[in-house]
């Protein structure tokens, strides 16, 4: 296991002295009016040491709470550095959350301002403001006069002058975990979480000033943040996507050389390239013939033999031809991308290996400020999370749950001492809720929630992650549901990808069938305690705005057996359902 004892020597103060250091280089882009504007690092500052001003005017101090409620943009990050170069508090809000969890986290944090995007975000916050007990302020970034809010030298000196008087104790941000019940907790993470998850994760990558990632994941989930703050300590570039819609157009125009993704954007461009050789005959032969040559060469790359020279010449020509083109749906000079906040099916990984592009899976929570383990360039093996990373000590309870101690922890749950009572044990090891194991080279591997692990009538515990992420092999599969709890045997509800809405009877057949044959494909490899005996298909899609998932993209659990309740019952019961 990696230690470190350099992470003290970092700050914030410290990486907003490089970046003046830097000054003339570009930070970030953003579209404006169907242009790319490029900002330098001096740009940055002077627009953080405006938002900064912004904050003061409404009387925030050190200790107080900014309340951010905006899709990812650049003002989201600025305001997020801005806040915390001075010592406040972040709290960060999913802006599609219900009004009730909404009024819910500016009450539970006792937000001091709240700044949101537009006026849609705004109208929401109006909606709500007289069921807040705490009188509050809403600042909209699209009302703000930005350009005519720089600052001079002096300005900026003093803003990071300042920045050095927060402390690694001092409180950074309150997170609000989704869940899949019940109220959300409040994750007080520290100074020391923030700095030690960025300087040791991003140090073990090869990022500089030419490097450039598209951010596109919503701030309000602790991944997302990671990025532009590991882009400020590394001095890389970030350009803010329009929108998830309009995410392949901006990855033509910017071209990253790095993403931090989840595997659901993975899953839906695997999916896209599937379905478009899958039309045409030769199409798929040729393309079955590319991968399989590349996987040979993957082979001799990854033993460092030579390949032969003849299958080295036709990868040449093939991937050209063949994988060039796909490639290119990502710029082109994408190296990497960094998964996480979801299992990253294996399969996957090796599929954009073989394409030259190799995925990154690592693991953490928001308690854990994002990853305590990754796979790296150096270090990398497929099937897990990667290894520990920087001061994280990692061990295992009885049951394989998966304990972490490090500086990225979690100080508490805010105003909840019973929650932080039962997560942090004496010793100071966080119980994740993954149950998980080391593999022979120390990397860990994932096996399952140990909240989701189904329980048959048999006594027998079955992982539904591992069925579910099986079954998403099969590019038309876009969600799934394990059931089986108590039950006899194992049941599945399938959602389906990209079937038009007035599909026909003989299109949802044919999905029917591709189904049917992925099941019993997945079940040859299961042991008959965990095979699939019924499944049901919904053409319909799940989504956060219909509360199937939560924000983070994960499936609601408790939601969806309550949604589908009749469904279910029915396959375990006289009729209904597939077999």
């Amino acid at each position: 296991m990696t230690k470190t004892n350099k992470t003290s020597d970092q700050s914030i103060h410290l990486w907003l002295k490089n970046a003046l250091g830097r000054k003339d280089k570009t930070a970030f882009k953003y579209k404006k009016k169907g242009q790319w504007v490029e900002k330098t690092n001096y740009n940055y500052l002077q627009l953080i040491t405006h938002l900064q001003g912004v904050i003061k005017e409404h009387k925030v101090t050190a200790g107080g709470k900014v309340g951010v409620m905006s899709a990812t943009r650049w003002e989201w990050a600025a305001t997020d550095v801005a806040t915390l170069a001075m010592g406040a508090i972040l709290v960060p809000i999913y802006p599609n959350l219900t009004d009730e969890d909404v009024i819910y986290i500016l009450d539970h944090s006792e937000a001091d301002v709240l700044f949101v995007d537009n006026k849609k975000t705004h109208a929401q916050f109006e909606r709500v403001k007289t069921k807040i007990q705490k009188p509050i302020k809403c600042v909209v970034f699209d009302e703000l006069d930005m350009d005519s809010g720089y600052v001079g030298d002096g300005a900026i000196q003093v803003m990071i002058e300042n920045a050095a008087q927060v402390k690694l104790e001092d409180p950074a941000t309150i997170i609000y975990t989704s869940g899949t019940t019940g109220r959300p907790k409040g994750v007080l993470l520290l100074h020391y979480a923030l700095i030690s998850e960025i300087y040791e994760a991003f140090s073990l990558f090869q990022i500089s000033h030419e490097d450039i990632s598209l951010a596109f994941l919503p701030f309000a989930h602790v991944m997302g943040r990671v990025e532009h703050w590991g882009a400020l300590f590394r001095g890389s570039q970030v350009a803010y996507a329009e929108s998830i819609e309009l995410l392949k157009r901006n990855l033509g125009e910017i071209k990253p050389t790095y993403l931090v993704a989840v595997p659901r954007i993975f899953e839906k461009i695997y999916s896209g390239i599937a379905a478009l050789v899958e039309t045409n005959p030769l199409k798929k032969k040729l393309f079955d013939q590319t991968l399989s040559l590349a996987k040979k060469i993957a082979y001799y790359r990854d033993t460092k033999q030579a390949a032969p020279v003849v299958s080295a010449l036709a990868y040449e020509g093939l991937s050209k031809l063949v994988l060039g083109p796909i490639r290119q749906a990502f710029g082109g000079r994408l190296r990497f991308a960094i998964s996480g906040g979801a299992p990253l099916s294996p399969d996957l990984g090796q599929f954009f290996s073989y394409l030259g592009i190799r995925i990154f899976e690592g693991y953490g929570l928001t308690e854990t400020f994002a990853a305590i383990t990754v796979n790296t360039e150096t270090h990398w093996e497929p099937g897990t999370v990667g290894r520990p990373i920087g001061d994280v000590e990692i061990k295992f309870a009885a049951d394989g749950e998966i304990l972490v101690r490090s500086h990225k922890c979690l100080k508490e749950y805010y105003k909840n001492p019973e929650a932080t009572a039962a997560a942090i044990d004496k010793d100071g090891f966080f119980a994740t809720g993954d149950i998980g194991e080391f593999t022979a080279n120390g990397y860990l591997k994932i096996t399952d929630r140990k909240k989701d692990l189904i329980k048959t009538a048999g006594g027998k515990y079955v992982a539904p992650q591992k069925l579910e992420g099986l079954l998403k092999q099969e590019p038309i599969v876009s969600q799934v549901f394990i059931c089986g709890d108590q039950r006899k045997f194992i049941s599945a509800l399938i959602t389906v990808e990209s079937l038009p809405v007035d599909a026909t009877a003989e299109q949802k057949n044919e999905v029917l069938q591709k189904i049917k044959t992925q099941v019993q494909k997945v079940n040859s490899q299961l042991a008959s305690f965990e095979t699939i005996k019924k499944f049901e298909v919904l053409f319909e899609v799940w989504s956060v705005e219909n509360g199937c998932l939560t924000p983070s993209m994960k499936v609601k659990r408790k939601f969806i057996e309550n949604r589908y309740a009749h469904i279910i019952d029915d396959m375990y019961g006289n009729g209904g359902g597939g077999d």
